[in-house]
């Protein structure tokens, strides 16, 4: 009967579920590099072909990886602010909205930016950086992360930002925008963290 039906235990595969919410965070199978953005239907696709590929008797190999934003460029920084506060999603939200207040300073175009508030803008963000314990460094393309288009239109931050008549109205807007961003990277996102990252949060 043995001949017939291979009764050899199976390796057990390795769980690689940091946290499932607010925010799902996975550890990679690899061991460095950048950590991954992919969607949920992308990683139900991934993960079962990794438990097909990690589970098999003979050479395990992962033959792909999902469809993936790669987070570089400055949004590593953001997702490791995240990623440090991975259990408390009052505290995730914060860092997402430094991220956006981080966005509106360098790359957006508000009429409030070119005035005196700006210096309120700044102190801010300080006060937020210092509290939260999150720095971007060198030379950041962008803060908030990816979404593909089909989610939130890119263009909606941008325009909620220009309309802001004060700075009450323009930090409002950027609350609104990273809260409903924020919304949807937990609806719709899987973060894949590589191993040497997810072993020192």
């Amino acid at each position: 009967m043995a001949d017939i039906i291979d009764l050899t235990p199976r390796p057990e595969v390795r769980d690689n579920l940091i946290t499932p919410q607010p925010l799902e965070f996975r550890v990679g199978d690899w061991r460095t590099g950048y950590v991954m953005l992919c969607t949920k239907k992308e990683s139900e696709r991934y993960e079962a072909h990794r438990r097909e590929a990690l589970g098999s008797k003979g050479h395990q190999h992962i033959a792909f990886v999902p469809n993936h934003f790669t987070l570089d460029g400055g949004s590593h920084y953001t997702v490791q602010g995240l990623l440090r506060y991975r259990s408390d999603e009052s505290m995730m939200r914060r860092v997402y909205r430094l991220a956006g207040l981080m966005e509106c300073v360098t790359n957006a175009s508000s009429p409030i930016l070119r005035t005196d508030l700006l210096r309120r803008v700044y102190k801010v963000i300080l006060e937020e950086r210092e509290s939260l314990q999150v720095i971007w460094r060198g030379n950041v393309v962008h803060f908030l992360l990816p979404l593909h288009p089909q989610f939130r239109n890119p263009n909606l931050f941008q325009h909620n930002l220009i309309k802001a008549e004060s700075l009450k109205e323009l930090f409002a807007a950027i609350e609104e925008e990273t809260n409903a961003q924020f919304d949807i990277l937990a609806r719709h996102y899987v973060f894949y963290v590589p191993e040497n990252l997810a072993s020192r949060e």
